[in-house]
């Protein structure tokens, strides 16, 4: 009789055992899964700004130089939600890497200075793509965007670090 029961308990055992794994193989895995690809796509967010970040901000102070623009800049913006016509008002100022080639090939050489009606021209046609609804929220975006455009025009030199606004007024 012992042995009766005692493998009735084995087997009620064995049985919850085998449902217990059916259900962490059907209900955690599926889980765990999903919280595993939200954690890589996290992962690869931090590698991406990582990265970012080593492209525009790893000059040492030493090797940083501002050049500021001479003159302030002003730009009409698109027609916001008002309907009314807005325009700002900022004024340039350009980081330089000197430890860059391209500060001596465009820098030294004056071409930056020759140039500054060209910068001008980029920043007003950035700035006017804008409302004065959305232009204090996306001030970090415009700044990125015209350092890649001059970037981008002086040959995909990196010697401009950064680009930001001493003044920046809306009106």
């Amino acid at each position: 009789m012992k042995k009766g029961i005692m493998n009735i308990i084995i087997i009620i055992l064995l049985v919850t055992n085998i449902a217990l794994s059916a259900v962490i193989v059907f209900a955690v895995v599926p889980a765990m899964n999903s919280a595993n690809t939200l954690v890589k796509k996290v992962a690869e967010a931090i590698d991406l700004q990582k990265e970012a970040s080593k492209d525009s901000g790893s000059v040492s102070i030493e090797d940083m130089e501002n050049y500021t623009i001479e003159n302030k800049i002003t730009a009409n913006l698109k027609n916001g939600s008002d309907g009314k016509t807005h325009y700002v008002v900022v004024k340039v100022v350009l980081v330089l890497d000197k430890s860059d080639e391209g500060y001596g090939k465009y820098y030294s050489k004056g071409k930056l200075a020759e140039n500054e009606e060209f910068i001008k021209g980029k920043v007003i046609d950035i700035l006017s793509s804008y409302s004065n609804d959305n232009i204090t929220e996306n001030k970090t975006a415009i700044l990125n965007q015209i350092r890649d455009e001059l970037q981008e025009f002086f040959n995909q030199t990196k010697f401009i670090n950064s680009v930001s606004f001493s003044e920046f007024i809306i009106s």
